[in-house]
């Protein structure tokens, strides 16, 4: 219950008063594309925060889509099996950067 932790004092007091290094912030260009990975926190906090809705629209609409490729699987001209990868694609690249993804300083 007495455990006293003894934190070491410092001898002189000018080691307490040393220069602080002051170094100057990178302009958001030079400093590796501030502008980019704040428009990509935005998207990202914004899919996030909608992705329990939006990930059962997406599921629906890919449900869809499969049903509608098997109905449309030959008849020419409706090109429903690269419409249901597109559709499918976007829901995996979806989860993938909502599950995946996290930005910097978040």
């Amino acid at each position: 219950m007495t455990n006293i932790i003894q934190f070491p004092r410092s001898d002189s007091p000018a080691d307490d008063l040393a220069p602080l290094k002051l170094q100057a912030r990178p302009i958001d260009g030079a400093g590796g594309g501030g502008i980019l990975s704040n428009l990509v926190k935005v998207v990202w906090v914004a899919t996030v925060l909608v992705w329990p809705v939006m990930k059962w629209v997406l599921s629906f609409d890919v449900l869809f889509q499969f049903f509608r490729m098997l109905y449309h699987w030959s008849t020419p001209g409706v090109y429903a099996i690269w419409t249901f990868f597109l559709h499918f694609s976007v829901l995996v690249l979806l989860t993938c950067f909502v599950s995946l993804y996290k930005p910097r300083g978040i």
